[in-house]
């Protein structure tokens, strides 16, 4: 089974931030800088994700700083509509 981009994003959290789910007190809508969240982690994150620093991608996950936010910008980006 393919794993989603949800579990993509957790498992690069976890292995960033040092959490796990039972961290999310607020669910997938968690401001991941509650968390521990940063500039530096941001970018680590970045990086485990696969995503092109210099694109406009980003900038979008910065608008939005929560699992479900980058579920959204992320699956847009890898199936645009």
């Amino acid at each position: 089974m393919a794993e989603s981009q949800r579990d993509r994003i957790l498992a690069a959290l976890s292995e960033v931030l040092y959490i796990d789910e039972s961290d999310l007190f607020d669910g997938d809508a968690t401001d991941l800088r509650d968390l521990g969240l940063d500039s530096v982690r941001f970018v680590l994150l970045l990086k485990h994700l696969g995503v092109d620093r210099e694109s406009d991608v980003p900038g979008r996950l910065a608008n939005d700083l929560s699992i479900a936010g980058w579920v959204r910008e992320l699956e847009g980006v890898r199936d645009p509509a």
